[in-house]
């Protein structure tokens, strides 16, 4: 480490620490050289450092003063520069254990099959096996039908799109996939927030990306100045993210939020790429529209992609998903056929036959109600059996939780099994290590009179490490 940033590190762990409280000056420059014994150059970058990430703030022929809202930035990650990503495998060793199925998954992002529509979806699927062409190759962008479908749908988004701006995918996953691959190059930066889904950061080693975390900041979302200046000191190609509903901390982006990182990406020419495949699942009001809908876009300037997929509202098991792009979708879809010749035929069929039932809206209403409802009963649990050890984040939509507690969340995971269930820590939703006393809970298993037995025997941990 060099000399600037290992005083930058200790300048941050004292503020951290309380040595310097909200809006209290701290020593000039020339008072930290004599203070740590280090030329005015390193304690200039020191103070860059700092102030590019909210820890102090400068006033003009006054000096250098801790942020006044310091405590919005001490309780999350700071920003981070990865020159490489490596999904390890232990995040495999992980998952495995995750979606084992002797265990009752709390930890695996999957809706259990008591909120998927499976009588309607095997009444699809034999409506769809009379079509003649549904063992044929299908439209090289996907079922015409049901891109006309989705495309009809977004404006509900506020992000309308013609079908012919919809490229058809396997999943959420694979439409994030070829977002990246259209607008980047091995060795390119790309930005993300932190938490983040886990499966992303096997997406950007695979593409040999760079990466730059941007924390989620208390009250605030992404910061608009923090994001602005991580642009301008890293130059990244692409902002990936998700604005509705994040996985794991539920997290809902503000409009206001969304206007100004929308008009800041433009500014410096960063592509847009978002997932919003919890973007149904809100709790209450209206549908939150996508960031990308705020953005302006021209045929030559930078592009946004909007990802999403059937596999939280649906099923999982289709994959079935989709990237719209009004700006991107032609490159896109011309990478596509370099790893496959069409979709999958049989699937977008029964899809588009489920569709055609008109169920989908009140099935849509169906998961709010009872998802927002497991959400408070397991904060009402969980914070009262642990006797408010454990902090729960509360999430605007979605079904899953983010939870802090005194344990380590690779270590929980193992306490947990030995209970007869998993749940995900913290540690695979970030490549820093802020998050390893974090763990995220999926509430969609359910709250029968075992789901509730077991998370009183999960919520026994804590208090038994409480004592010891």
């Amino acid at each position: 480490m060099t000399k600037y940033k290992q005083l930058a590190a200790d300048l941050k762990n004292e503020i951290q620490l309380g040595y310097y409280s909200e809006k209290e000056r701290i020593p000039s420059l020339r008072e930290i050289q004599n203070l740590k014994s280090c030329s005015l150059t390193t304690a200039k970058e020191a103070y860059r450092i700092l102030e590019e990430e909210g820890y102090i703030f400068v006033v003009p022929q006054s000096g250098y003063f801790v942020h006044p809202n310091i405590s919005s930035v001490i309780s999350g990650p700071q920003n981070e520069f990865y020159p490489a990503v490596e999904a390890d495998d232990r995040i495999q060793q992980i998952m495995r254990t995750v979606m084992d199925p002797k265990l009752i998954s709390f930890g695996a992002a999957i809706p259990s099959d008591f909120y998927l529509p499976l009588g309607g979806l095997v009444s699809s699927f034999k409506k769809a096996l009379k079509h003649k062409e549904i063992f044929s190759y299908g439209d090289l962008q996907g079922n015409s039908e049901l891109r006309e479908w989705i495309s009809k749908r977004t404006s509900i988004q506020g992000y309308r799109v013609n079908a012919e701006q919809l490229q058809i995918t396997n999943g959420c996953t694979e439409a994030i996939t070829f977002s990246l691959l259209s607008t980047t190059e091995p060795g390119d930066t790309v930005m993300v927030p932190s938490p983040i889904y886990v499966g992303l950061f096997q997406i950007l080693e695979t593409l040999k990306l760079k990466v730059v975390e941007i924390p989620y900041r208390k009250d605030v979302g992404i910061s608009s100045d923090e994001y602005e200046k991580l642009i301008k000191r890293h130059k990244p190609k692409v902002f990936l993210f998700s604005a509705n509903f994040n996985n794991p901390n539920g997290i809902l982006m503000s409009e206001t939020s969304k206007q100004s990182l929308a008009k800041i990406s433009h500014k410096y020419g960063i592509h847009l790429v978002e997932d919003d495949i919890y973007g149904d699942l809100y709790f209450t009001g209206v549908r939150p529209k996508p960031l990308v809908s705020y953005f302006s876009e021209e045929p030559t300037g930078p592009k946004s992609f909007l990802c999403s997929s059937f596999s939280k509202t649906i099923a999982p098991g289709l994959r079935i998903g989709w990237v719209a792009s009004k700006n991107g979708i032609r490159d896109l879809s011309k990478r596509t056929r370099a790893y496959k010749i069409s979709e999958n035929n049989p699937t977008q069929l029964a899809v588009i036959q489920f569709l055609k039932l008109q169920t989908y809206e009140r099935h849509l209403k169906f998961l709010r109600i009872e998802y927002k409802k497991l959400t408070e009963e397991y904060t009402k649990l969980l914070s009262f059996y642990s006797e408010g050890i454990l902090k729960i984040q509360k999430p605007d939509g979605g079904f899953v939780l983010w939870i802090k507690s005194p344990l380590d969340g690779d270590k929980l995971l193992n306490e947990s099994k030995k209970i007869g269930m998993a749940i995900a820590p913290g540690s695979l939703f970030g490549l820093s290590k802020h998050w390893d006393s974090y763990f995220r809970l999926n509430v969609s298993v359910g709250f029968s009179p075992k789901i509730r037995e077991k998370l009183l025997q999960f919520s026994k941990l804590f208090l038994k490490k409480r004592k010891t």
